[in-house]
Formats: C-alpha cells, structure tokens, sequence
C-alpha cells in the first residue's frame, strides 16, 4: 500500500507514537485476527483490551497521578487515525476516549481511586451510555429517570445503543431526577447491577453496540445539577469524542483512497492501466483534497475542540466518509463489492462512521445555530 500521510506529529513522542501504533497494527489487526476480535461475544476480547493498555494507549490521556501518562487530545487523535487506519474493532474512542475521559472530568475521592488507575492498565472498562434509544445525539432529551431512596440512587428508563457497552465494567448514564425536571444527574452503574439488561449486537462493519434497559437499577450519582449546567459539563467531554472518531475515520477513509489508488494504478483495461484515464485522475484528486481538507480540521479542533470546530468537523467527516466508500467502489467495480477482497471492511467502516456520533443534518443543525448565536 501507498505510504500516506497521518494528523500531523510534531514531537518526537507523537511520531514515536505514529510508528508504533503502525507496527503494532501490522501484527495485530490482520483480517483473521479483527474476525476473531468481531467473533468475541462483546466484540472486545479482554485479552486485546490488555494489550492496548500494555502499550500506553489507553491511559494516554489520563493524568499521571491517576496512572495515565498525562498527554492529550492531539495524541488521542494521533493514536486514533491509526487504529482507524487498521479498522480496530475494540471501542477504542468509545471507551478510551469517551468514558474515561468522563469519568476522569467527573470522579473524585474513591470512585476515582478505585476506577481510574483500573481503566489505564485495562483491568476495567468504562462506557459512557449516552444515546437516547430514538438516536438523539443533542444529550437533552432523557428517557431515564432516577429517584433517591435513602443513600441509593435507582434508575429506569433506557438507553441507545452505544458501541463498546456491550462487556464493560461499568455504564455512564444520564438521567432526569425524579420530582425535579430541571435537574439532571451523571451516574455510574456497575455492569452486574440488578435492574440493567443489555441488548448486545454486531453492527455491520463487525464492531460491537448495545444498548440498555434500566428497571430499578442501583446506581452512583457522580455529578447532578440544572440541566444547563450538566449539559455544559458533558458536552465538551462528547466533542473531545466527536473529535477521536473524526481521526479514526480518517485513518478508514485514508486507507480506502489508499487501496483505491493502489489497484486503479495496476488494473488495466483496453491495454492500459485504468488511471492513465484523465476522469479517473482527476476524480481521485478531488477525493484527494477532501480527506486532506478534513485532516486540517481535524488538527484544529484537536488542538482547540469548540463547538463550532467540532460541528464543523462532523459534517465534514460524514461527507468525506460517504464520498470515499462510493469513489472507491465505484472505481473498483464488481471486485469491490465481494467479501474476500480487503476494500469491503472499509466501506462497511465507513458507512456507518458517517452518522456514529451524529448525523450530517445533526451536525448543520448545530454549525447553523452556532453561526447565528444560537444555543447549541
């Protein structure tokens, strides 16, 4: 395959990073052993979890005080295009990203010590469960109720699907707090609480989702507050995980481009290569430019995530990925659309990378109020 460009590393530590998120996935993500890991009854072997963690990446941006090695959104990234790159099933932003970056904005006193030391050497895992089941990705509207008895908090209602939650330790989940509808809490619910049922399922690119039925489930309140107030907390923790699956795609659509550009250069057709054709140049040229256009937002809002940059980042995600899939299909013709051949994973990837964590009209909805001064 073509040697192509990532996110920017402008460390020495973020391209030791570069390199050895390459090499590991070379070794460790062949198609047999990402079936393998699809095959695994939660889609994340614990096994593989570990080996993540052995290698620093799970607790990259966790503090150093907390076992983490204290880095940030930019390595995340950095990390995340490469696994993206090598079509990872483990839920690394849905996990690594998101809900220890979560829990880590919201834990204190044992909770902390207990969990976040835990989740850096992948002893556990942590899912943040914050789809509503009709798909909202705003994080307003909550169907889950919680009602205080005594010194326990129980909770019922449901939840989405959510990639990852499937075999996790423990579950993040939102919930309005009975008698009060301004108010909403942030708990953490062990994953062997009576009262919770997941409904584990294999999404069509082989990575894992579930979601969640809560019946009097026992839980911990981490953080409850005004409604606006706890949106302003959660919010900049999604977009950080907007922003990681962003780079993730990119490394799929990047590899796609790859593959297309690799096969179009040695396929030939009425005695020469197929792109010797001037349309099929200049169609992958373009394809070109989008996925590098997307990269320069990516290395923005990693460095800054505001809402207008991660907005403005979604949207561009879920075009470029669409656009990739049907190019690359296209450009291939009936080859590509049969499962033996390694361009089927990506476009699966990539189709449903498009709306994981929004919808193109979510995120224009968002951009446009932003842009007019609108709460988002």
């Amino acid at each position: 395959m073509t040697e192509t460009p990532s996110l920017n590393a402008d460390t020495e530590m973020q391209q030791m990073l570069v390199d050895s998120a390459r090499r590991w996935a070379e070794r460790a993500c062949t198609p047999a052993q990402r079936a393998l890991a699809s095959g695994h009854a939660t889609g994340c072997p614990p096994e593989r979890w570990r080996a993540l963690a052995e290698l620093g990446w799970l607790g990259i941006a966790l503090p150093e005080a907390d076992g983490g090695l204290g880095a940030g959104l930019p390595e995340q990234c950095l990390l995340a295009e490469q696994l993206g790159r090598a079509l990872l099933v483990e839920p690394f932003v849905a996990s690594a990203v998101l809900g220890s970056g979560l829990l880590d904005r919201v834990a204190e006193g044992p909770v902390r010590e207990r969990w976040l030391p835990a989740l850096a050497t992948g002893e556990r895992r942590v899912v943040w469960a914050a789809w509503e089941p009709d798909g909202d990705a705003t994080l307003r509207a909550l169907s889950a109720r919680a009602i205080r008895q005594g010194e326990t908090w129980r909770l019922s209602g449901s939840k989405g699907l959510m990639p990852g939650a499937g075999g996790a330790d423990a579950l993040l989940v939102t919930a309005q707090l009975a008698g009060d509808a301004s108010r909403m809490g942030l708990f953490l619910l062990e994953a062997d609480a009576s009262g919770l049922a997941l409904g584990n399922q294999r999404l069509y690119d082989g990575r894992h989702a579930a979601d969640l039925r809560l019946d009097d489930a026992a839980a911990t309140l981490l953080r409850e507050g005004p409604a606006a107030d706890m949106l302003a907390l959660l919010n900049p923790v999604m977009d950080r995980g907007r922003v990681a699956h962003g780079a993730e795609t990119l490394g799929a659509a990047q590899a796609a481009f790859d593959i297309t550009l690799d096969y179009v250069r040695t396929r030939r057709q009425f005695g020469r290569a197929l792109g010797q054709n001037q349309v099929v140049q200049h169609r992958l040229v373009d394809l070109y430019v989008e996925i590098q256009e997307t990269r320069a937002l990516c290395l923005q809002a990693a460095a800054a995530p505001s809402p207008r940059h991660v907005a403005a980042l979604g949207l561009r995600t879920g075009q470029v990925a669409r656009h990739t899939w049907e190019e690359a299909l296209q450009l291939h013709g009936a080859i590509g659309m049969t499962e033996e051949y390694v361009l089927g994973e990506y476009v699966r990837r990539l189709a449903l990378a498009a709306d994981l964590y929004g919808s193109g009209p979510d995120h224009a909805d968002r951009l446009a109020h932003l842009s007019l001064g609108v709460d988002a």
